[in-house]
């Protein structure tokens, strides 16, 4: 039991040797400083607070004058805190107020992990106080802030602090989710440190939360596992003070008033030096404790005692302080949420600006990039005309080369002919009427030439009228018997194919009907136009013999055909349908819009 107080007492021996020999020089740097707060430290687990006082104090007047970084002044509101501690702990409100707002002074403003750290501590170190004083509301409110900056608290210790009396508080107001989940927090963190000092503080604010919640069954058994951390430490340490005050409530419970009241005895006679329980507090259930054993004489003196504890711990002193520093803490949390809300304001308004500059930025490139796009289209646009144009002009001359032929292999041997006959015969002659005929059939002839070389006037017709009329002409031309049908199939009208599309559709189909009758020996033709919304179809069925409709060598208008189809995106295809040969051209049509 006694191993741990010898062990900490040569750990003790040794820093004091160590801050001896630094003693003998001058403090020159922030070392010394932290030398004397590890013995501090070792003072005050062991409950003597006078102790530890006179050392922090000497730790921070070190570090007031050799504070050099954050880190260090951080450091010394640490030890400001730490003095605020033990004074609250010898009964000494207004020195604990004073080295609060001392600490506080520092780290108010910093935003660094460390200082998150600190205002933890001075937040919980706060609620602690006014939990002590019986300002339980404004106590909630710290253990509330507590907790919430303990969420981004990296250092371990600090949590745990927090969560442990954070715990308390919300039991001793009986909210009993809120305390539950802080202690179970705590009580993590606690198993994490393997300290038995802070393990015994977490299972003591749960003791206090199952006595508070009436769970008689949960009170016992982690009152045991508390009883086997507090055989570890010394009987005057912190934690162990705490949890016998907890032990004298319970037992005060269950009817053993006299064991109570011994444990109370024992922590108000260590008043002034190392005090866990408020005196008033202390006083006022030892006097209950007296009336219930019917010992009245004791109680009164006890009562006497605790009001007049009462008036020490609430003059309106102190009472001032404490509102005073809930003020200030006030007026430095709006301070830094305006700081906050200015600079986030900032930072928006940055971060738009450069919104701004990249949709700026992005909208310049996209108008280059539509721009470089329509002169393109633009550009290619004229380039297909020019092509188109000069494809048309090339399908003109290749036409005007097939009607050459035609006439030097038709009519100018006709005529050679007819002139020979004139020349052979006298004006009597009775072949004189032979050779009138082939007159007349050869300007017949010349005259069908000269009429499907004239360009069809689609200004003044549409397409299914022109080829009409070319019908009921061809058929005076052949003894082939002719057939042709126009038909709507869709919301397009005539009127709405491109005078373009109709005029290469209109040669195809002369040239196509001439290679029937010249080449097929066909009785029979019979022609169909379909126009739909996408297509325009030319269909032409005949009798005859078949013929291949793909281009070659030899055959000039099947090239016109292919060439004519190929400048408006047609498609030219040959089947068999029962004695039928089919010739079918399908003309893709843009859209409406277009």
């Amino acid at each position: 039991m006694h191993r741990p107080r010898l062990l900490t007492g040569l750990l003790l021996l040794t820093l004091t040797a160590g801050c001896l020999s630094l003693k003998a020089e001058p403090a020159r740097d922030f070392q010394y400083a932290l030398q004397i707060d590890s013995l501090a430290e070792i003072s005050f687990a062991e409950g003597d607070m006078r102790g530890c006082i006179s050392l922090w104090l000497e730790a921070a007047e070190i570090a007031d004058r050799y504070a050099a970084t954050e880190q260090d002044s951080l450091t010394y509101s640490g030890f400001l805190q730490s003095l605020g501690v033990c004074y609250r702990r010898i009964s000494m409100m207004d020195s604990t107020l004073y080295y609060y707002n001392r600490a506080w002074d520092i780290i108010y403003d910093k935003t660094s992990p460390a200082a998150v750290s600190e205002k933890t501590r001075l937040l919980t170190s706060m609620a602690i106080l006014l939990t002590f004083m019986g300002r339980d509301e404004e106590s909630m409110q710290y253990a509330d802030r507590a907790m919430q900056m303990a969420e981004h608290d990296s250092d371990m210790e600090m949590v745990m602090y927090a969560a442990t009396n954070a715990g308390g508080i919300y039991a001793r107001n009986r909210q009993f989710d809120k305390g539950t989940e802080a202690l179970r927090t705590a009580m993590a963190k606690a198993g994490e440190s393997g300290l038995p000092d802070k393990q015994l503080s977490a299972l003591t604010m749960i003791v206090t939360l199952h006595k508070l919640s009436g769970q008689r069954d949960s009170v016992d058994y982690y009152m045991a596992r508390a009883e086997k951390f507090a055989e570890q430490l010394p009987p005057e340490s912190v934690a162990v003070l705490g949890f016998r005050e907890t032990q004298a409530q319970i037992l005060r419970d269950m009817g053993r008033y006299a064991e109570s009241n011994a444990i109370f005895r024992k922590l108000l006679s260590a008043a002034g030096e190392n005090s866990s329980v408020r005196e008033d507090t202390g006083w006022l259930n030892i006097a209950r404790n007296y009336a219930d054993m019917g010992q009245w004489s004791n109680a009164a003196d006890s009562y006497e005692k605790a009001y007049f504890a009462v008036d020490s711990i609430y003059n309106a002193d102190i009472t001032a302080q404490v509102s005073e520093w809930s003020a200030k803490y006030g007026a430095a949390e709006k301070e830094l949420e305006i700081s906050r809300l200015e600079q986030e304001s900032l930072r928006n308004r940055a971060a738009l600006q450069l919104w701004i500059i990249i949709a700026v930025v992005l909208i310049a490139v996209l108008a280059g990039v539509v721009l470089t796009v329509v002169f393109r289209r633009r550009h290619q646009k004229k380039v297909e005309e020019l092509r188109l144009a000069q494809k048309y002009i090339d399908g003109l001359e290749k036409e005007r080369a097939r009607v050459a032929r035609d006439l030097h292999d038709g009519v100018c041997n006709d005529l050679l002919g007819i002139g020979m006959q004139l020349s052979a015969m006298g004006p009597d002659s009775p072949e004189r009427d032979e050779v009138l005929s082939m007159l007349e059939g050869l300007r017949s002839e010349v005259r069908t030439i000269s009429h499907d070389m004239m360009p069809p006037q689609f200004n003044l017709s549409d397409i299914e009228e022109v080829m009409e009329m070319y019908t009921e002409r061809f058929r005076s031309q052949t003894s082939a018997g002719i057939e042709f049908n126009a038909s709507l199939e869709g919301s397009r009208t005539w009127q709405q194919v491109p005078e373009r599309i109709a005029y290469e559709v209109y040669r195809i189909f002369q040239e196509q009907m001439g290679n029937i009758i010249r080449h097929s020996g066909a009785t029979r033709i019979e022609a169909a136009l379909k126009l739909s919304d996408t297509v325009l179809s030319l269909i032409i069925s005949n009798d005859g013999r078949a013929f291949d409709p793909a281009p070659s060598r030899e055959g000039i208008g099947l090239t016109v055909m292919s060439e004519r189809a190929k400048a408006i995106g047609a498609v030219i295809s040959g089947s068999a349908s029962g004695e039928m040969q089919v010739f079918r051209l399908d003309v893709p049509l843009p859209s409406s819009g277009q």
